[in-house]
This record gives C-alpha cells, structure tokens and sequence, in this order.
C-alpha cells in the first residue's frame, strides 16, 4: 500500500499510482460511465488529487470544461501536467484551492476569488475526499445543491471490505457508512445507485466502490 507521506508529494504520488496501475484501472471503469447529455457540460472535480477523473471526462467531452479544485496546491501543477501529458488544452480547465468542507468557495490560482453557484454544474466528481469533510453531510448536500437539474454527482468511494477500510485508517480517513451516504443523497433529493468494481478494474477494485447521485430534471 502506498505510504501516506507519498500525499505530500504529488510529482512522486502520481508516480506510483501510474507505475502501480491504479490510474489505468479508474480510467478503464470511467469508461463504461454514462456520459451526460450536454456534450459542453461543466464539470467540477473536487477534492482533485492529479486530476485523473476531471481530465477523463474532458477527454470524453471536447466541448465540456473543467474546474479542478484541491486543497493543495501542489496536486493542481500536477493536474496540469497531467493534462499536457494528455493533450488536454488549457484552456478549457480552471484550477483553484478548494476546502472540500466548503466546496463552494474556491480561489483560482491567480488569486481571483469565486462563489460556485446553486445548479451550475452538469457533472460533479470525488474521488474518496468527502471523509475529509468537517462535516461529510453537509459537504454531500453542497455539492448536489450545485448539480443543475439532470446532472450527476459521481463520488469513487473508499469501499468498506478490507483493502478500503485499510487504506481509509492509513490516510487517516473517514467517513460515513455507504449506507448513511446514499440515505443522505435521496434525502436531497437525488436518484442514488452503487456500482463495483470488477476484476477489470484492478487494483481500484481492491479499495473503491461508485456512487452516482443524479438530480432530476425539471418536470
């Protein structure tokens, strides 16, 4: 398993998730995901990490755009470089600091400040962050709150079999049950399912499960 302190690091991070697998195996899964219907949807990805979710659908979308957030800084430059290594254009990404406990207050990194808005985004993605959260059910209410009608939140949980109850105490995450979190979603009003990870998607099988939340659209 990989060492806590490699998350100080996001250069020698995304490293070993890339020479491990685990990045392929989460690319390979995001690829039998549903796209959303808006080929120019905008799309968060909080709590970003290297960015290797924001960026798959980007490259899904070629008119979609993309706010990648993350409360380190340093994992942003990785994003970027990700996105190089990708061919993903500039352009089409906006990056910023983000607390996913307040994930509507994001600062870009040339130190503009914004206030996302209720139902502006097509497509919400996490990626085992929310146990990070002060207070993990209001982080979930906030972030479908800025799901427009028909959109998606999409959040790759730590599973709670044995390699995701593992790593979650090595990070020193966590969080609420699966159960608690999909009880949470419906109560905001949000068609939830579950889906696992196959044998395909080794190793992301051996600690991730999926969420999706979707909002109804409008009647």
């Amino acid at each position: 398993m990989l060492s806590p302190r490699l998350y100080k690091n996001s250069r020698v991070y995304d490293f070993f998730i890339r020479s491990l697998g685990f990045q392929s195996s989460i690319d390979r899964f995001l690829s039998s995901v549903e796209l959303p219907e808006k080929s120019d949807c905008k799309i968060l990805d909080a709590g970003c990490g290297t960015g290797l979710v924001g960026l798959h659908f980007l490259r899904r979308l070629p008119d979609a755009s993309l706010l990648s957030t993350d409360l380190e800084p340093n994992f942003l430059q990785a994003t970027m470089d990700n996105a190089a290594r990708q061919g993903v254009p500039l352009d089409r990404m906006q990056l910023g600091t983000a607390d996913i406990s307040v994930p509507k207050k994001v600062t870009l990194l040339d130190r503009q400040t914004m206030d996302l808005e209720n139902e502006s985004l097509d497509l919400v993605c996490v990626g085992a962050v929310v146990g990070y959260a002060k207070d993990m059910e209001r982080t979930l209410r906030d972030l479908v709150d800025l799901l427009a009608p028909g959109g998606m939140l999409l959040n790759l949980e730590m599973n709670e079999r044995w390699g995701g109850r593992y790593v979650s105490h090595r990070y020193h995450y966590d969080n609420l049950s699966l159960a608690r979190m999909t009880e949470v979603l419906r109560e905001a009003g949000c068609d939830v399912s579950k889906r696992e990870f196959g044998w395909a998607h080794f190793p992301a099988k051996m600690t991730r499960t999926a969420i999706f939340a979707r909002k109804p659209t409008e009647q």
